[in-house]
This record gives C-alpha cells, structure tokens and sequence, in this order.
C-alpha cells in the first residue's frame, strides 16, 4: 500500500513538475537562443539600413539648396561630405559613414584620408574582394543592398576584421554612401546576451528542482511518521494513550463505540477541547456515520481509509482523510482512528498544478506574434517643438511620439526622455525635438514572436519599439510595459486586473486579450470544458466588477436582488462569439415599495447591459436582458413565469424560454435563485406533456448526413460549404437540459449535467462517452473558428467551411452527427408522444 501511495505522490506532484521545466529546457535551445540570434542580426541590419537612410537624407537635404539655388553644386557636395564626415554613432561613438563615386573614387572617408581621392577600381581586401567594385555594381543593379568584406577596426588600421555594410546611391550626384557593424561585434552581443539567458534559466530551474526536493522530502517524512505512529499505537492501551498524546496526526482511540482517547492535535482539527470530544461521539464530529465506517472492514488485519468532512466545530469547512485501524486490548475490541486535516494538502497540490498551468500558459503565450498587439502611432517632424510634441502626446494620450524625415522615421521622444532631457537639464520648450529625440530608432518584423520582442527590448534597453511590414513601413508599436503584461498574464493575473480596474475602457483592454488565451490553450491541447470554464471566469469577473461600479455610481439596491446570467453564461459554455442573455430577480416587496424598485433596477440594469456591450458582449437580438422591464422582476413574477412555461406552454414556448432553465446566479442574493430553483422543481414534477414538449426539436431535428454520406451543409457560397457548429450543438445542450431537470439535477453546465446523470445510471457509460466527448469535438471546432477569425482581425462567428477542415476532423463531425439520432431514440422511448 505505501509503495502504491509513494508512486500516486510522484506521478500527480513530482512528475508534471519535472515535465514543465524539461519543457522550459527544450524551449530554451530549441527555439528561444536560434530565434533571438536572428532577430539580433536582423535589427542590426535594420539598423544600419536605417542609419544609412538618415546620412543618405543629408545629401537629399544639399540638393535641394541647389535646386532652390540656394548654393552651387560643388558648395553643396562639400558641405554635405564635410557634415557627414563628422557623423558618429555606436557606443564608443566611432562608427561612421563613407563616400564614394561610380567610378569608383573615394569622396570621404574618415579614417582613411588617404584614400580620399583615389580611384579604387583595384583596391582589395586581405581576401581578395574588390570592395568598392561591389558596391557600385550593388547600387547599379540594386540601388543599394548589403555588401560583406575585410576592414580596418574602426580607427585601428593594425587590426582586420569581418565587416558587413550598407550602401546606397545617390544618383543625383552619382554618389555611394555606406556605413557597416563589424560582425566580431554582433556576435559578442550574442554570445554576453546566450549567456546572461543560459544564467537565469539554470537559476529558475535550481530554484524550482530545490523547492520540488523540499515538499517531497518533507510529505515523505510526514508519512514516515504518520506510519510509525499507526504502529506504536497497537501495543497497548497504556501505550495508546502515550502514542495518541504525542501523534503529530489528530487522533482518537474508540472501545465500545465510545472515545476514549483524543490528542491536542485532533482538538485543534476539529474545533473542539478534549474534554469535549471525549463526551461526544464518532458521528457527531464527521460527517460519516460510525456503522458505515465498520461495514468497510471486510479484512480484520488491515486498515481503511474514507475520505469525509468535519461536522461541527470551528472549522466545520475542512476535509480530512480518516485512517481507521482495528486493535485487541483485553479480548475488546478497540480501533485507531488518524484524522488527517487533507485541505492544506490539496490547496498545495492545486498550487503546484497552477504552477504548472501558468507556467505554460506562459511560454505558450510569449510564443504568439506580436502582430495582434500592435498600437498605433503619434508622429511629428524634426522642425516640431518640445512644447508642440509635448501637447501632441497628451492631446493623443500616447507615451511616445515619433520624428520623421522625409516620411522616414529617424528617431523617438518618450515622457522619460521629456522629464529628463528638458524638465532636468531646464532646457527650453521651444528647442526642437530634433536635439532630444533618441535615434536610431528599434524595430521588430510584424511577424516575429512576443519573446523575440521581450528580448530585444530588454537588449536594447528601450520601452517602446516600431513594428514594420516585410515592405519596411511602419505599421505601429509596441510597448515594453504591455509585452510584460503578456509573460506574467494568467486567469488569476487577468481576474486580479478586472477587480482593480475604475472603468470601463480598461476593461475594454482586458477583455480584448481574451482570444490569445484561448487560442494559447487551443493550441496546448487544453479540454474545451476548461477553456470554456477560462473564458467564463473572465466573463463572470468582467460582468461582477460592472455591476459594482454600477452600485457604486447609482447608490446601493433598495432590496437584496440577483443578477443572474442565461443561456450560454448560464451553463459556462462561453465562446468567443456571445451576446448577452442575463435578468434580474428581486425579493417581494409591499405594493407601496415595488415600483420604486422597478425604477432603480431599470436604471441599473441599462446601464449594465450598455456597459457589456462596450466590453464586447453584445446586445441580445431578442432583447432578453435585465434592461428590458419584463426581465427585471420580483421573485413571484418570476415564480409565476415558470410556472405559466412548465403548465401552460405550446412546443414553440418552451423553446423560447429554453435558456431561462439554464439559470445561474453572478451576483448578489443566491437565496433568490436557489428559492427559484426550488420552485421549478416543484412545478415539473408530473408535468409530462412539458418534457414532451421540451424533446419535441431534439427529437425533429433534422440528420445532417446526406444519402450518399456527406455532410449536409447550412450555407453555400462559390467553393465554401459552411455549416453552423452552434445549431448541432443544440440537442445535446436540449438533451442535457430535459434530464437534468427532470431528475433536478442542480448543474447548469452541459457537461456536468451529462456527469451526473451517468452517476445516476439515466446514461450507460458507453452512450454517456460518447455525447460528451461529441460535444467536446463540436466546441473545440467552434473556439478554433472564432480565435482564428479574431486573430485575422475578422469577427467571430458559428459558422466553419467544411472544405477547410481536415479528413479526419470531418470524418469525427460524421461520427458526432450520427450519435444524435442515438439521443433521439432515448427520448422516444422516455418521453412517448414527444414525436
């Protein structure tokens, strides 16, 4: 038995850890260090892309003087070579430009004036390149491109290094500017930036393995004691009490049925002194009577284990586990019972499965393209004063703005660099933002990934970065805040955000985060049940922290009310395609009181409904919503509606009020809906025709497998055959609903309806698997649809292409469509005259 204990304990704790740092491992050189490589050395020819664009605009700039003829020609090329010559940029600022003609001719070059003047038709490197030649036919061919060659480090003629440069003509005046990164540079970058990630990664997994090592060795310990003590306990009474006294677990001894003996440690689990235990008996302290705890002992010689609750006491809430074992004392017969308080031991294990969970969810979420969190961009030119950016930035609510040159963008102003380049040094606001900005400015691919993002923020230093299209415009931002947001995000994270939040445009933001959620646990093979369940706590928490602000602006409720949620929210099968199905019940209140009432919540029910749909939660179309008076009502209009839907309705009634037996409590006075509930059940007992008519469209809906054995379409257009997931999801939701009802099964949501009723033995294990895992199927295709619209920045919808699934998705629908009949045949045979 232990040995089976030992090996459940490392399988439910200590493997999922290990598999969630191998997993951090394999991610690490598999796809972090290869990807983050790339993505230096693309920023750093971006760069010098960027940098050469910024020079090449000063020679534009001479031009023009002499169009305006402002300067001649030869006055305007030496100018122009003589201001370029002075450009430095790099972090010991010594990098720099060069120019040359297509001849080629060195114009300038500041750390070769020798070569200033020269033809360098036959000028090589120490490998034989001719260099010059190269980039003359580049621009030639090209315009401008990236050559690679030997040079000279920097200033140090003495030493030859691998160099890469950019080059681009200016045909105007038939010049080639250019500028270069020597290449041992980019890859000492990457090998200090490989190691400082290779150094934290093993840091984070010692600290995790450590911890792991600590909370086995110490339940192995526990259990080791919690063993030696059920031991010593048998030897005798004398030693039983000792024993007992002195166990770490709370325990009693019981002879005759009465307790005899009970430590400090069972006092404090359950409530009570000792003293008073001992006049109390088994079942007045657990919630398992003492005859059926005997009725388990088929074998005298070993122990046995029931996992119950406390009764009464203090801390009346908690589960233990109770290891009952039969002792001889004196030709009586005693037993041993250890209360081992199991809450704390859960909690800990959900802990480390959370752990786990985030974790995950963490890596899978950095893994998503920084496209979807893209922000638009505030833009000035280089002439724009501090003051005139300043009001700009606050006009446009933007942290930073952008300088642009030409229609390029050559550099960036951030509120920091306002608070510390003009508010600290006391520099005049009239100064143009030209002599503040930051350049060059950091950019990412629109296609790379938020880690890619994350890294080169952080090697970079910088808090904002423009995103560009594979044309090179920019096409937004990112910001290093919101990228931070992402890697810590997390349901418990996101739930924290709402209760936090002060109004509704925030929860706007978070809500709009919803679809990369789903989509990373889509993506991670979560079950939909719990991807539905994420979605729904969000939902709950986003509708909850409304309805507080809410109290908050109209003062609170004049009577204890429920705001409770229908349909969909109701079962907790959100999708990402919902409109609102919610109402109101209020407690009964005299005749002088209730219109009164009726006013608040007409307020406050418009005012929440109109809030939801800021969020994203859209009006319902068939207006049923707490805004709508007839939705709003005391508990005996509530009564009497149900009571009207179960005794007097036609088929196509029941069908319209469907969603209302899906009802669910989201704030305020449960009491309200549990009296509700209460009521319902009261009503359909005995009301045949009801159910009948309640399985009446499952039992008529239509096979969607034609003859020759495809599937029957909803919608057709040119190639694409589309069929609404949502409607066959239908019967089985109807199905779940009728029985769950029926056997007053309290459950709202489909899933857990279907459970119990299998525990019920109302479904047969072979039919309960399959509905289940079918309608499983049904919503992982309708979740993978909307989170793949969303994120093609399409709306989400029901409807899915069927020539856009693979064959073995549509081979599983064809399985899923024929189970339905399967469901028809049970409620025929249990509800005669509903065909």
């Amino acid at each position: 038995m232990a040995k089976k204990e030992n090996i459940k304990f490392y399988l439910r704790i200590v493997l999922p850890s290990v598999l969630a740092i191998v997993l951090f491992v394999i991610s690490i050189f598999t796809f972090i260090l290869p990807s983050f490589e790339k993505s230096i050395l693309r920023g750093k020819n971006e760069m010098i892309n960027q940098l050469t664009n910024t020079a090449w605009s000063v020679l534009d700039e001479y031009q023009h003087k002499v169009s305006d003829s402002l300067m001649s020609i030869e006055e305007a090329q030496k100018e122009s070579a003589s201001v370029i010559e002075l450009m430095r940029y790099g972090r010991q600022h010594k990098d720099y430009f060069w120019i040359i003609d297509t001849i080629p001719s060195m114009i300038m070059h500041p750390y070769r004036p020798d070569l200033n003047g020269k033809n360098l038709s036959e000028y090589k490197d120490p490998e034989g390149t001719f260099l010059f030649r190269e980039a003359v036919t580049k621009v030639k061919e090209e315009g401008e491109g990236y050559i690679r060659y030997i040079w000279q480090w920097k200033d140090d003629s003495t030493r030859m290094v691998p160099k890469l440069s950019y080059v681009k003509s200016y045909p105007d005046w038939g010049w080639v500017i250019g500028t270069g990164i020597y290449l041992d540079d980019v890859a000492g970058e990457i090998k200090i930036l490989r190691n400082k990630l290779l150094r934290l990664s093993l840091i984070i997994m010692l600290i995790i393995m450590v911890a792991l090592f600590y909370i086995v060795r110490q339940s192995l310990v526990i259990e080791r004691q919690r063993k030696n003590a059920e031991e010593n306990l048998m030897l005798s009474r004398h030693k039983y009490k000792s024993l007992v006294e002195a166990s770490t677990e709370g325990t009693l001894m019981m002879i005759g049925g009465k307790i005899i003996f009970a430590n400090l440690r069972l006092a404090d689990v359950l409530g009570y002194a000792v003293e008073e235990i001992m006049n109390l008996k088994f079942d007045d302290l657990f919630g398992v009577e003492w005859s059926e705890v005997l009725k388990e002992f088929t074998d005298p010689n070993k122990s046995v284990t029931i996992e119950t609750t406390i009764k009464n006491g203090s801390a009346s809430q908690n589960e233990v586990i109770l290891s009952v074992s039969r002792v001889e004392y004196d030709s009586e017969e005693g037993y041993i019972v250890i209360a081992r308080d199991v809450t704390r031991q859960k909690r800990i294990e959900k802990g480390t499965e959370d752990m786990n969970r985030e974790l995950q969810m963490s890596l899978l979420l950095m893994n998503q393209l920084v496209k979807p969190f893209i922000r638009d961009i505030v833009t000035c030119s280089s002439t724009t004063t501090v003051t005139e950016a300043a009001e700009l930035m606050t006009r446009k609510g933007h942290e930073t703005i952008y300088v642009k040159v030409n229609d390029s963008i050559v550099g960036s102003v951030t509120d920091s660099d306002l608070r510390a380049r003009v508010l600290a040094k006391n520099l005049q606001a009239s100064k143009s933002v030209s002599e503040i900005m930051t350049a060059p400015v950091v950019a990412i691919q629109e296609d790379a990934l938020l880690f890619e993002a994350l890294l080169l923020f952080k090697s970079e230093q910088v808090t904002h970065m423009l995103v560009k299209n594979h044309s090179g415009e920019s096409v937004g931002a990112l910001n290093y805040k919101e990228v931070l947001d992402i890697q810590y995000n997390s349901v418990d994270f996101t739930i924290k955000e709402i209760k936090a939040s002060e109004d509704v445009s925030t929860l706007v933001q978070i809500n709009s985060r919803i679809p990369a959620f789903v989509n990373a646990l889509l993506e991670s093979g979560e079950k939909t049940d719990n991807i539905t369940r994420v979605i729904t706590s969000i939902s709950d928490a986003l509708s909850f922290r409304l309805i507080q602000l809410t109290l908050e602006k109209l003062g609170p409720a004049p009577c204890k009310f429920a705001f409770i949620s229908l349909g969909s929210e109701g079962r907790k099968e959100q999708t990402l395609s919902t409109d609102q199905d919610n109402a109101i019940v209020f407690e009964d209140l005299p005749s002088g009181e209730i219109e009164m009432a009726r006013g608040y919540f007409r307020k406050f029910a418009v005012e929440v409904n109109t809030n939801l749909d800021k969020i994203g939660y859209r009006f319902c179309p068939g207006d049923i919503m707490a805004k709508n008076p007839k939705w709003t009502q005391p508990l005996d209009g509530w009564k009497g509606y149900f009571t009207n839907w179960i005794t007097n309705s036609d088929p196509q009634s029941i069908l319209d009020s469907s969603i209302f037996f899906d009802l669910r409590c989201l704030y305020g006075n449960v009491s309200l809906v549990d009296a509700l509930k209460e009521h319902i059940y009261e009503k359909v007992s005995g009301q045949a025709v009801f159910f009948q008519h309640m399985a009446l469209p499952i039992t008529k809906f239509r096979s969607r497998i034609s003859m020759f054995g495809s599937i029957v379409s909803d919608h057709e257009s040119g190639e694409a055959k589309e069929i609404d997931i949502k409607k066959i999801q239908l019967p089985i939701i109807g199905f779940a609903r009728l029985y769950a009802i029926k056997n007053k099964i309290e459950e709202s949501n489909t899933l857990q309806r279907l459970k119990k009723l299998h525990l019920l033995n109302i479904l047969n294990e072979e039919l309960y698997k399959e509905i289940s895992v079918s309608y499983s199927v049904l919503m992982q295709l309708r979740l993978r649809s909307q989170a793949t619209a969303i994120m093609n920045n399409q709306s989400p919808g029901n409807m899915i292409d069927i020539n856009r699934l693979t064959t073995i998705e549509v081979a599983t629908l064809k399985k899923v469509l024929s189970i339905l009949s399967d469901l028809q045949v049970q409620l025929n045979f249990d509800f005669k005259g509903s065909s």
